[in-house]
């Protein structure tokens, strides 16, 4: 018997209903998914001399080959071209790109197009700090706002300004994602479900409750007067887009989802890639926790219920961070030197039930496209896969807690490849199969049975870990990649 043992049995009983919580989140928003009514946005047509003038901001980072692409999406926009302002925001570091924004700037503004490339030499506040440059230089009462890897089509503007021409209250409107490389490999197919079950589901059973809408950074259009009485762009977290959206509705402003609206882009093709993109995302998520819980509990704009629902979104990620704890506390009842006592396993159970369950038809419901058994295959691929992201997503939750500063890094979408100064510290994907190995280890050493009840957690961290470790040695074969 350990001397800390009611210590440690209290810490997992609570990190385990913390995590039953989550998953009943989760389950909740599936019911008002299911049986809450559908809603649509008030969009009455209009007049093309009505239309007013748009800024469009197309912030880059080092993909300067995307640009072309997505500059031709948005001058094919059904919209008066001499109501049309765009801004390329540029923040480069790589000469190439960097020269491939400006050819196609020049290029434009050569047949009459108001396009303007800004390129930072200091990344001041990343992304939020490009935005906010941008709208320095525009006087345009709208915003759209496009990354360079997605694709709006002809009609975007049209249908998605109409809305907040009709509601003067509405501060922007967040289109759904759609996906181009969606059936490249089961990596794309698996994050698809998992973006598809965030919009489909969980974007659209907020909307039907009348709940905040996040605005997701990207295929969305803003109110300028909402961002100005919103405070502004801010990047002191890593999910500006979430940080502006929150705080403009605690200013009295509504959202608006557009699930009939899908813009496609670019999935992530690497795990490494895909990993990099959900740290940011977790991390961000609970810098915003730790920023505006205070503000959203204090607000008298937003009823009670909301509140709880507000606070349970933005606290979401930091299941990898209690789920990581619960696994290192259970490593003692696991080797017999703790007894778990009546209350701790029954929660064991429940929490196991629901944990399993909820993320289950929560992606489930996304929808059947390709037949039960393609479905079933990405269901159990995001299970897996999302737990894999464990030690990382609870790494990213924990600096966002202690207070821990880094970078904005943007997600590369397309093939791995090295960079001239790139630096490995140690082989990709050690981590994971470090702690999925040890983890199996032990177990099997200790109660061979409990590898069944941690057969997610152990597969998980050995699926990630492997696929890093495959696409670090497809980076140490290309010419010109650091160790």
């Amino acid at each position: 018997m350990l001397a800390a043992e009611p210590v440690v049995e209290l810490s997992l009983t609570l990190g385990l209903i913390l995590l039953a919580l989550s998953s009943l989140n989760l389950l909740g928003l599936m019911c008002a998914r299911l049986l809450m009514p559908s809603r649509r946005l008030v969009a009455p047509t209009y007049a093309p001399k009505q239309r007013p003038n748009v800024l469009v901001q197309l912030p880059l980072f080092n993909e300067g080959e995307l640009v072309d692409r997505v500059l031709e999406a948005v001058m094919a926009q059904e919209w008066p071209h001499d109501r049309l302002q765009i801004q390329v925001l540029d923040d480069s570091t790589d000469d190439c790109s960097l020269s491939l924004s400006q050819r196609a700037v020049a290029k434009l503004r050569c047949e009459g197009v108001e396009i303007e490339l800004l390129h930072r030499i200091k990344r001041t506040a990343y992304k939020a700090g490009a935005l906010a440059a941008g709208l320095e230089r525009s006087d345009a009462p709208f915003v759209a706002i496009f990354d360079a890897d997605f694709m709006p089509p002809p009609d975007f503007l049209r249908k998605a300004i109409a809305p907040l021409l009709a509601q003067p209250d509405l501060a922007y409107v967040q289109a759904r994602w759609a996906h181009l490389n969606r059936d490249d490999s089961l990596l794309t197919r698996t994050q698809a479900r998992l973006l598809d079950a965030h919009f489909e589901v969980e974007q659209e059973a907020r909307w039907r409750l009348g709940l905040p809408v996040p605005f997701n950074g990207t295929c969305g259009v803003w109110r300028r007067r909402a961002i100005d009485d919103a405070g502004g762009w801010q990047g002191d977290t890593l999910t500006e887009d979430l940080d502006l959206s929150l705080r403009a509705r605690l200013r009295g402003w509504h959202s608006g989802f557009m699930k009939d609206l899908p813009v496609p882009g670019v999935l992530p093709v690497s795990v490494r890639a895909w990993r990099t993109q959900q740290f940011r995302w977790t991390k961000g998520f609970a810098q915003c926790f730790v920023k505006l819980l205070p503000m959203i509990w204090a607000s008298p704009v937003l009823p009670r219920w909301q509140k709880i629902l507000i606070s349970f979104e933005l606290g979401q990620p930091l299941a990898f961070l209690i789920g990581a704890a619960c696994v290192i506390l259970g490593l003692p009842f696991i080797a017999g030197t703790a007894l778990p006592g009546e209350a701790l396993s029954r929660v064991a159970i429940v929490t196991s039930i629901l944990g399993f369950a909820a993320p289950i038809g929560f992606l489930t419901l996304a929808g059947l496209r390709s037949g039960v058994r393609v479905t079933a295959t990405e269901v159990l691929g995001a299970l897996f896969l999302t737990t894999g992201l464990l030690l990382s997503n609870a790494r990213a939750g924990l600096e966002a807690l202690v207070g821990y500063r880094s970078p904005f890094v943007r997600t590369p979408k397309g093939a791995v490849t090295a960079g001239p100064r790139r630096v490995m510290h140690w082989p990709h994907g050690l981590p994971e199969l470090g702690a999925g190995l040890g983890l199996l280890g032990f177990t099997l050493l200790e109660e061979p049975v409990a590898v069944l009840y941690l057969i997610m957690v152990i597969g998980g961290l050995l699926g990630v870990g492997t696929l890093q470790f495959l696409d670090g040695r497809a980076l140490s074969k290309q010419p010109g990649a650091g160790f």
